[in-house]
């Protein structure tokens, strides 16, 4: 009786520090519609992305999440590189390494990222605009 006590402890632990981990990264129906308005426009270059995914919802919206190395170019500042599990839509990119990928990075610097689709296309299939340059 015991040992399932413990277990549970450790599981209830790991649980709550993995939650904590990934809460700067996961995106809810809020969070993704307030960058898609308010975020900061940019490029990003995948670097690494894994091959295994989770579907997901947003609102009514399909995405898969993926783990990926992101190197983001917004205009104005340096580029820099983002890990993180990201939301990305499903059915408009593959992001494989080598891919470009519009984005929308948080302006107040939470570190959080939404992938609008593929890089250079997205305005006119979001209605936000017209195609980012490259």
């Amino acid at each position: 009786m015991g040992g399932i006590f413990v277990a549970a402890f450790i599981f209830f632990i790991v649980f709550v520090i993995v939650k904590a981990g990934n809460a700067g990264r996961a995106l809810g129906v809020g969070d993704y519609d307030r960058l898609l308005q308010n975020g900061v426009r940019g490029r990003a270059l995948v670097l690494a992305s894994t091959n295994i995914t989770v579907g997901l919802r947003i609102g009514t919206r399909r995405f898969e999440r993926r783990t990926m190395t992101l190197e983001v170019e917004i205009p104005g500042r340096e580029p820099f590189i983002a890990q993180g599990t990201y939301a990305v839509p499903r059915g408009l990119v593959e992001p494989i390494p080598g891919s470009s990928l519009d984005v929308a990075v948080d302006p107040r610097g939470s570190g959080q990222i939404a992938v609008l689709g593929p890089g250079g296309f997205t305005g006119p299939w979001l209605n936000v605009g017209p195609p980012q340059p490259y």
